[in-house]
């Protein structure tokens, strides 16, 4: 296999399924890559890399922009796919990302989590559950406001240092009451040219990129049938279920409820 990814091209995607969702399996055992393709080829365009490198080269080719989930299988050659996971949430922090393996322990999914795994599937693969699991992480991906402003970071050494610390700062803390004011002093400017300067610089307003980033939150964890939606809400900084309703809403185009109801409704086999 060359460096590059590779894409299926077996069938034709059904209509409004595989023409918008792109997915990356980093798998060294070639007959799972091949289970995970036939799976996948209907729903999904499918792109393969046999290890962690050649899906860094992937990614840092330019279509990492271009995925909206990442299957990383734990035992690679050379980096483990917990590596992998790191060096991707780091540098890709919206793409969402699911573990295989079959060295399935609570521990394991744990480390898994903490590295960023949106989810963790267990080796020998189900089919319904996997398709389950990627047609939920594709529909819980970042929206526009989050993937935007993690392309615009990338001009930022050149541009400001004050607002890239800004930013930084709000990754960090978006869950919790921030202020503008306290956001401003980040940069060290004052309110009025931090706002005129992160309108241009990211071309969004900061309220908007900071409703973006708790909406992509919120989107993820709506994924969890643990928790309650009113769980969500707090947990991405919204003291109030109904403007939390509101809000998300607008962003996403139906209500917290509805959405989570439709991570679970399974594509046709």
């Amino acid at each position: 296999m060359t460096r590059q990814g590779r894409v299926s091209a077996n069938r034709p995607p059904a209509a409004g399924s595989a023409g918008s969702t792109d997915v990356l399996v980093v798998e060294d055992d070639m007959p799972v890559r091949s289970l995970v393709r036939n799976a996948l080829e209907d729903i999904a365009r499918v792109r393969e890399a046999a290890d962690a490198d050649e899906a860094l080269t992937i990614l840092e080719d330019g279509k990492g922009c271009m995925l909206d989930v990442m299957l990383v299988d734990y035992k690679l050659p050379r980096r483990t796919g917990l590596e992998l996971l790191r060096l991707v949430n780091a540098r890709w922090p919206w793409l969402p990302a699911i573990m295989m393996t079959g060295f399935g322990s609570e521990e394991l999914a744990i480390q898994a989590l903490r590295a960023g795994a949106r989810d963790y599937l267990r080796k020998p693969l189900d089919v319904r559950e996997l398709r389950r699991v990627v047609t939920a992480c594709a529909r819980s991906k970042p929206s526009p406001v989050e993937r935007a402003a993690h392309t615009h970071d990338a001009q930022f050494p050149v541009a400001h240092s004050g607002l890239r610390h800004a930013l930084a700062f709000v990754r960090d803390h978006f869950a919790e009451p921030i202020t503008l004011s306290r956001v401003a002093d980040e940069a060290r400017l004052s309110r009025f040219h931090f706002c005129r300067l992160f309108q241009r610089r990211v071309g969004m307003s900061f309220r908007t990129y900071l409703c973006g980033l708790r909406i992509a939150r919120a989107q993820a964890l709506l994924a969890d049938r643990e928790l309650t939606v009113t769980e969500v809400a707090y947990a991405i900084g919204f003291n109030d279920l109904s403007h939390f309703d509101k809000v998300f809403n607008r962003v996403v185009g139906m209500s917290p409820t509805v959405y989570r109801r439709s991570l679970w409704t399974l594509p046709e086999q």
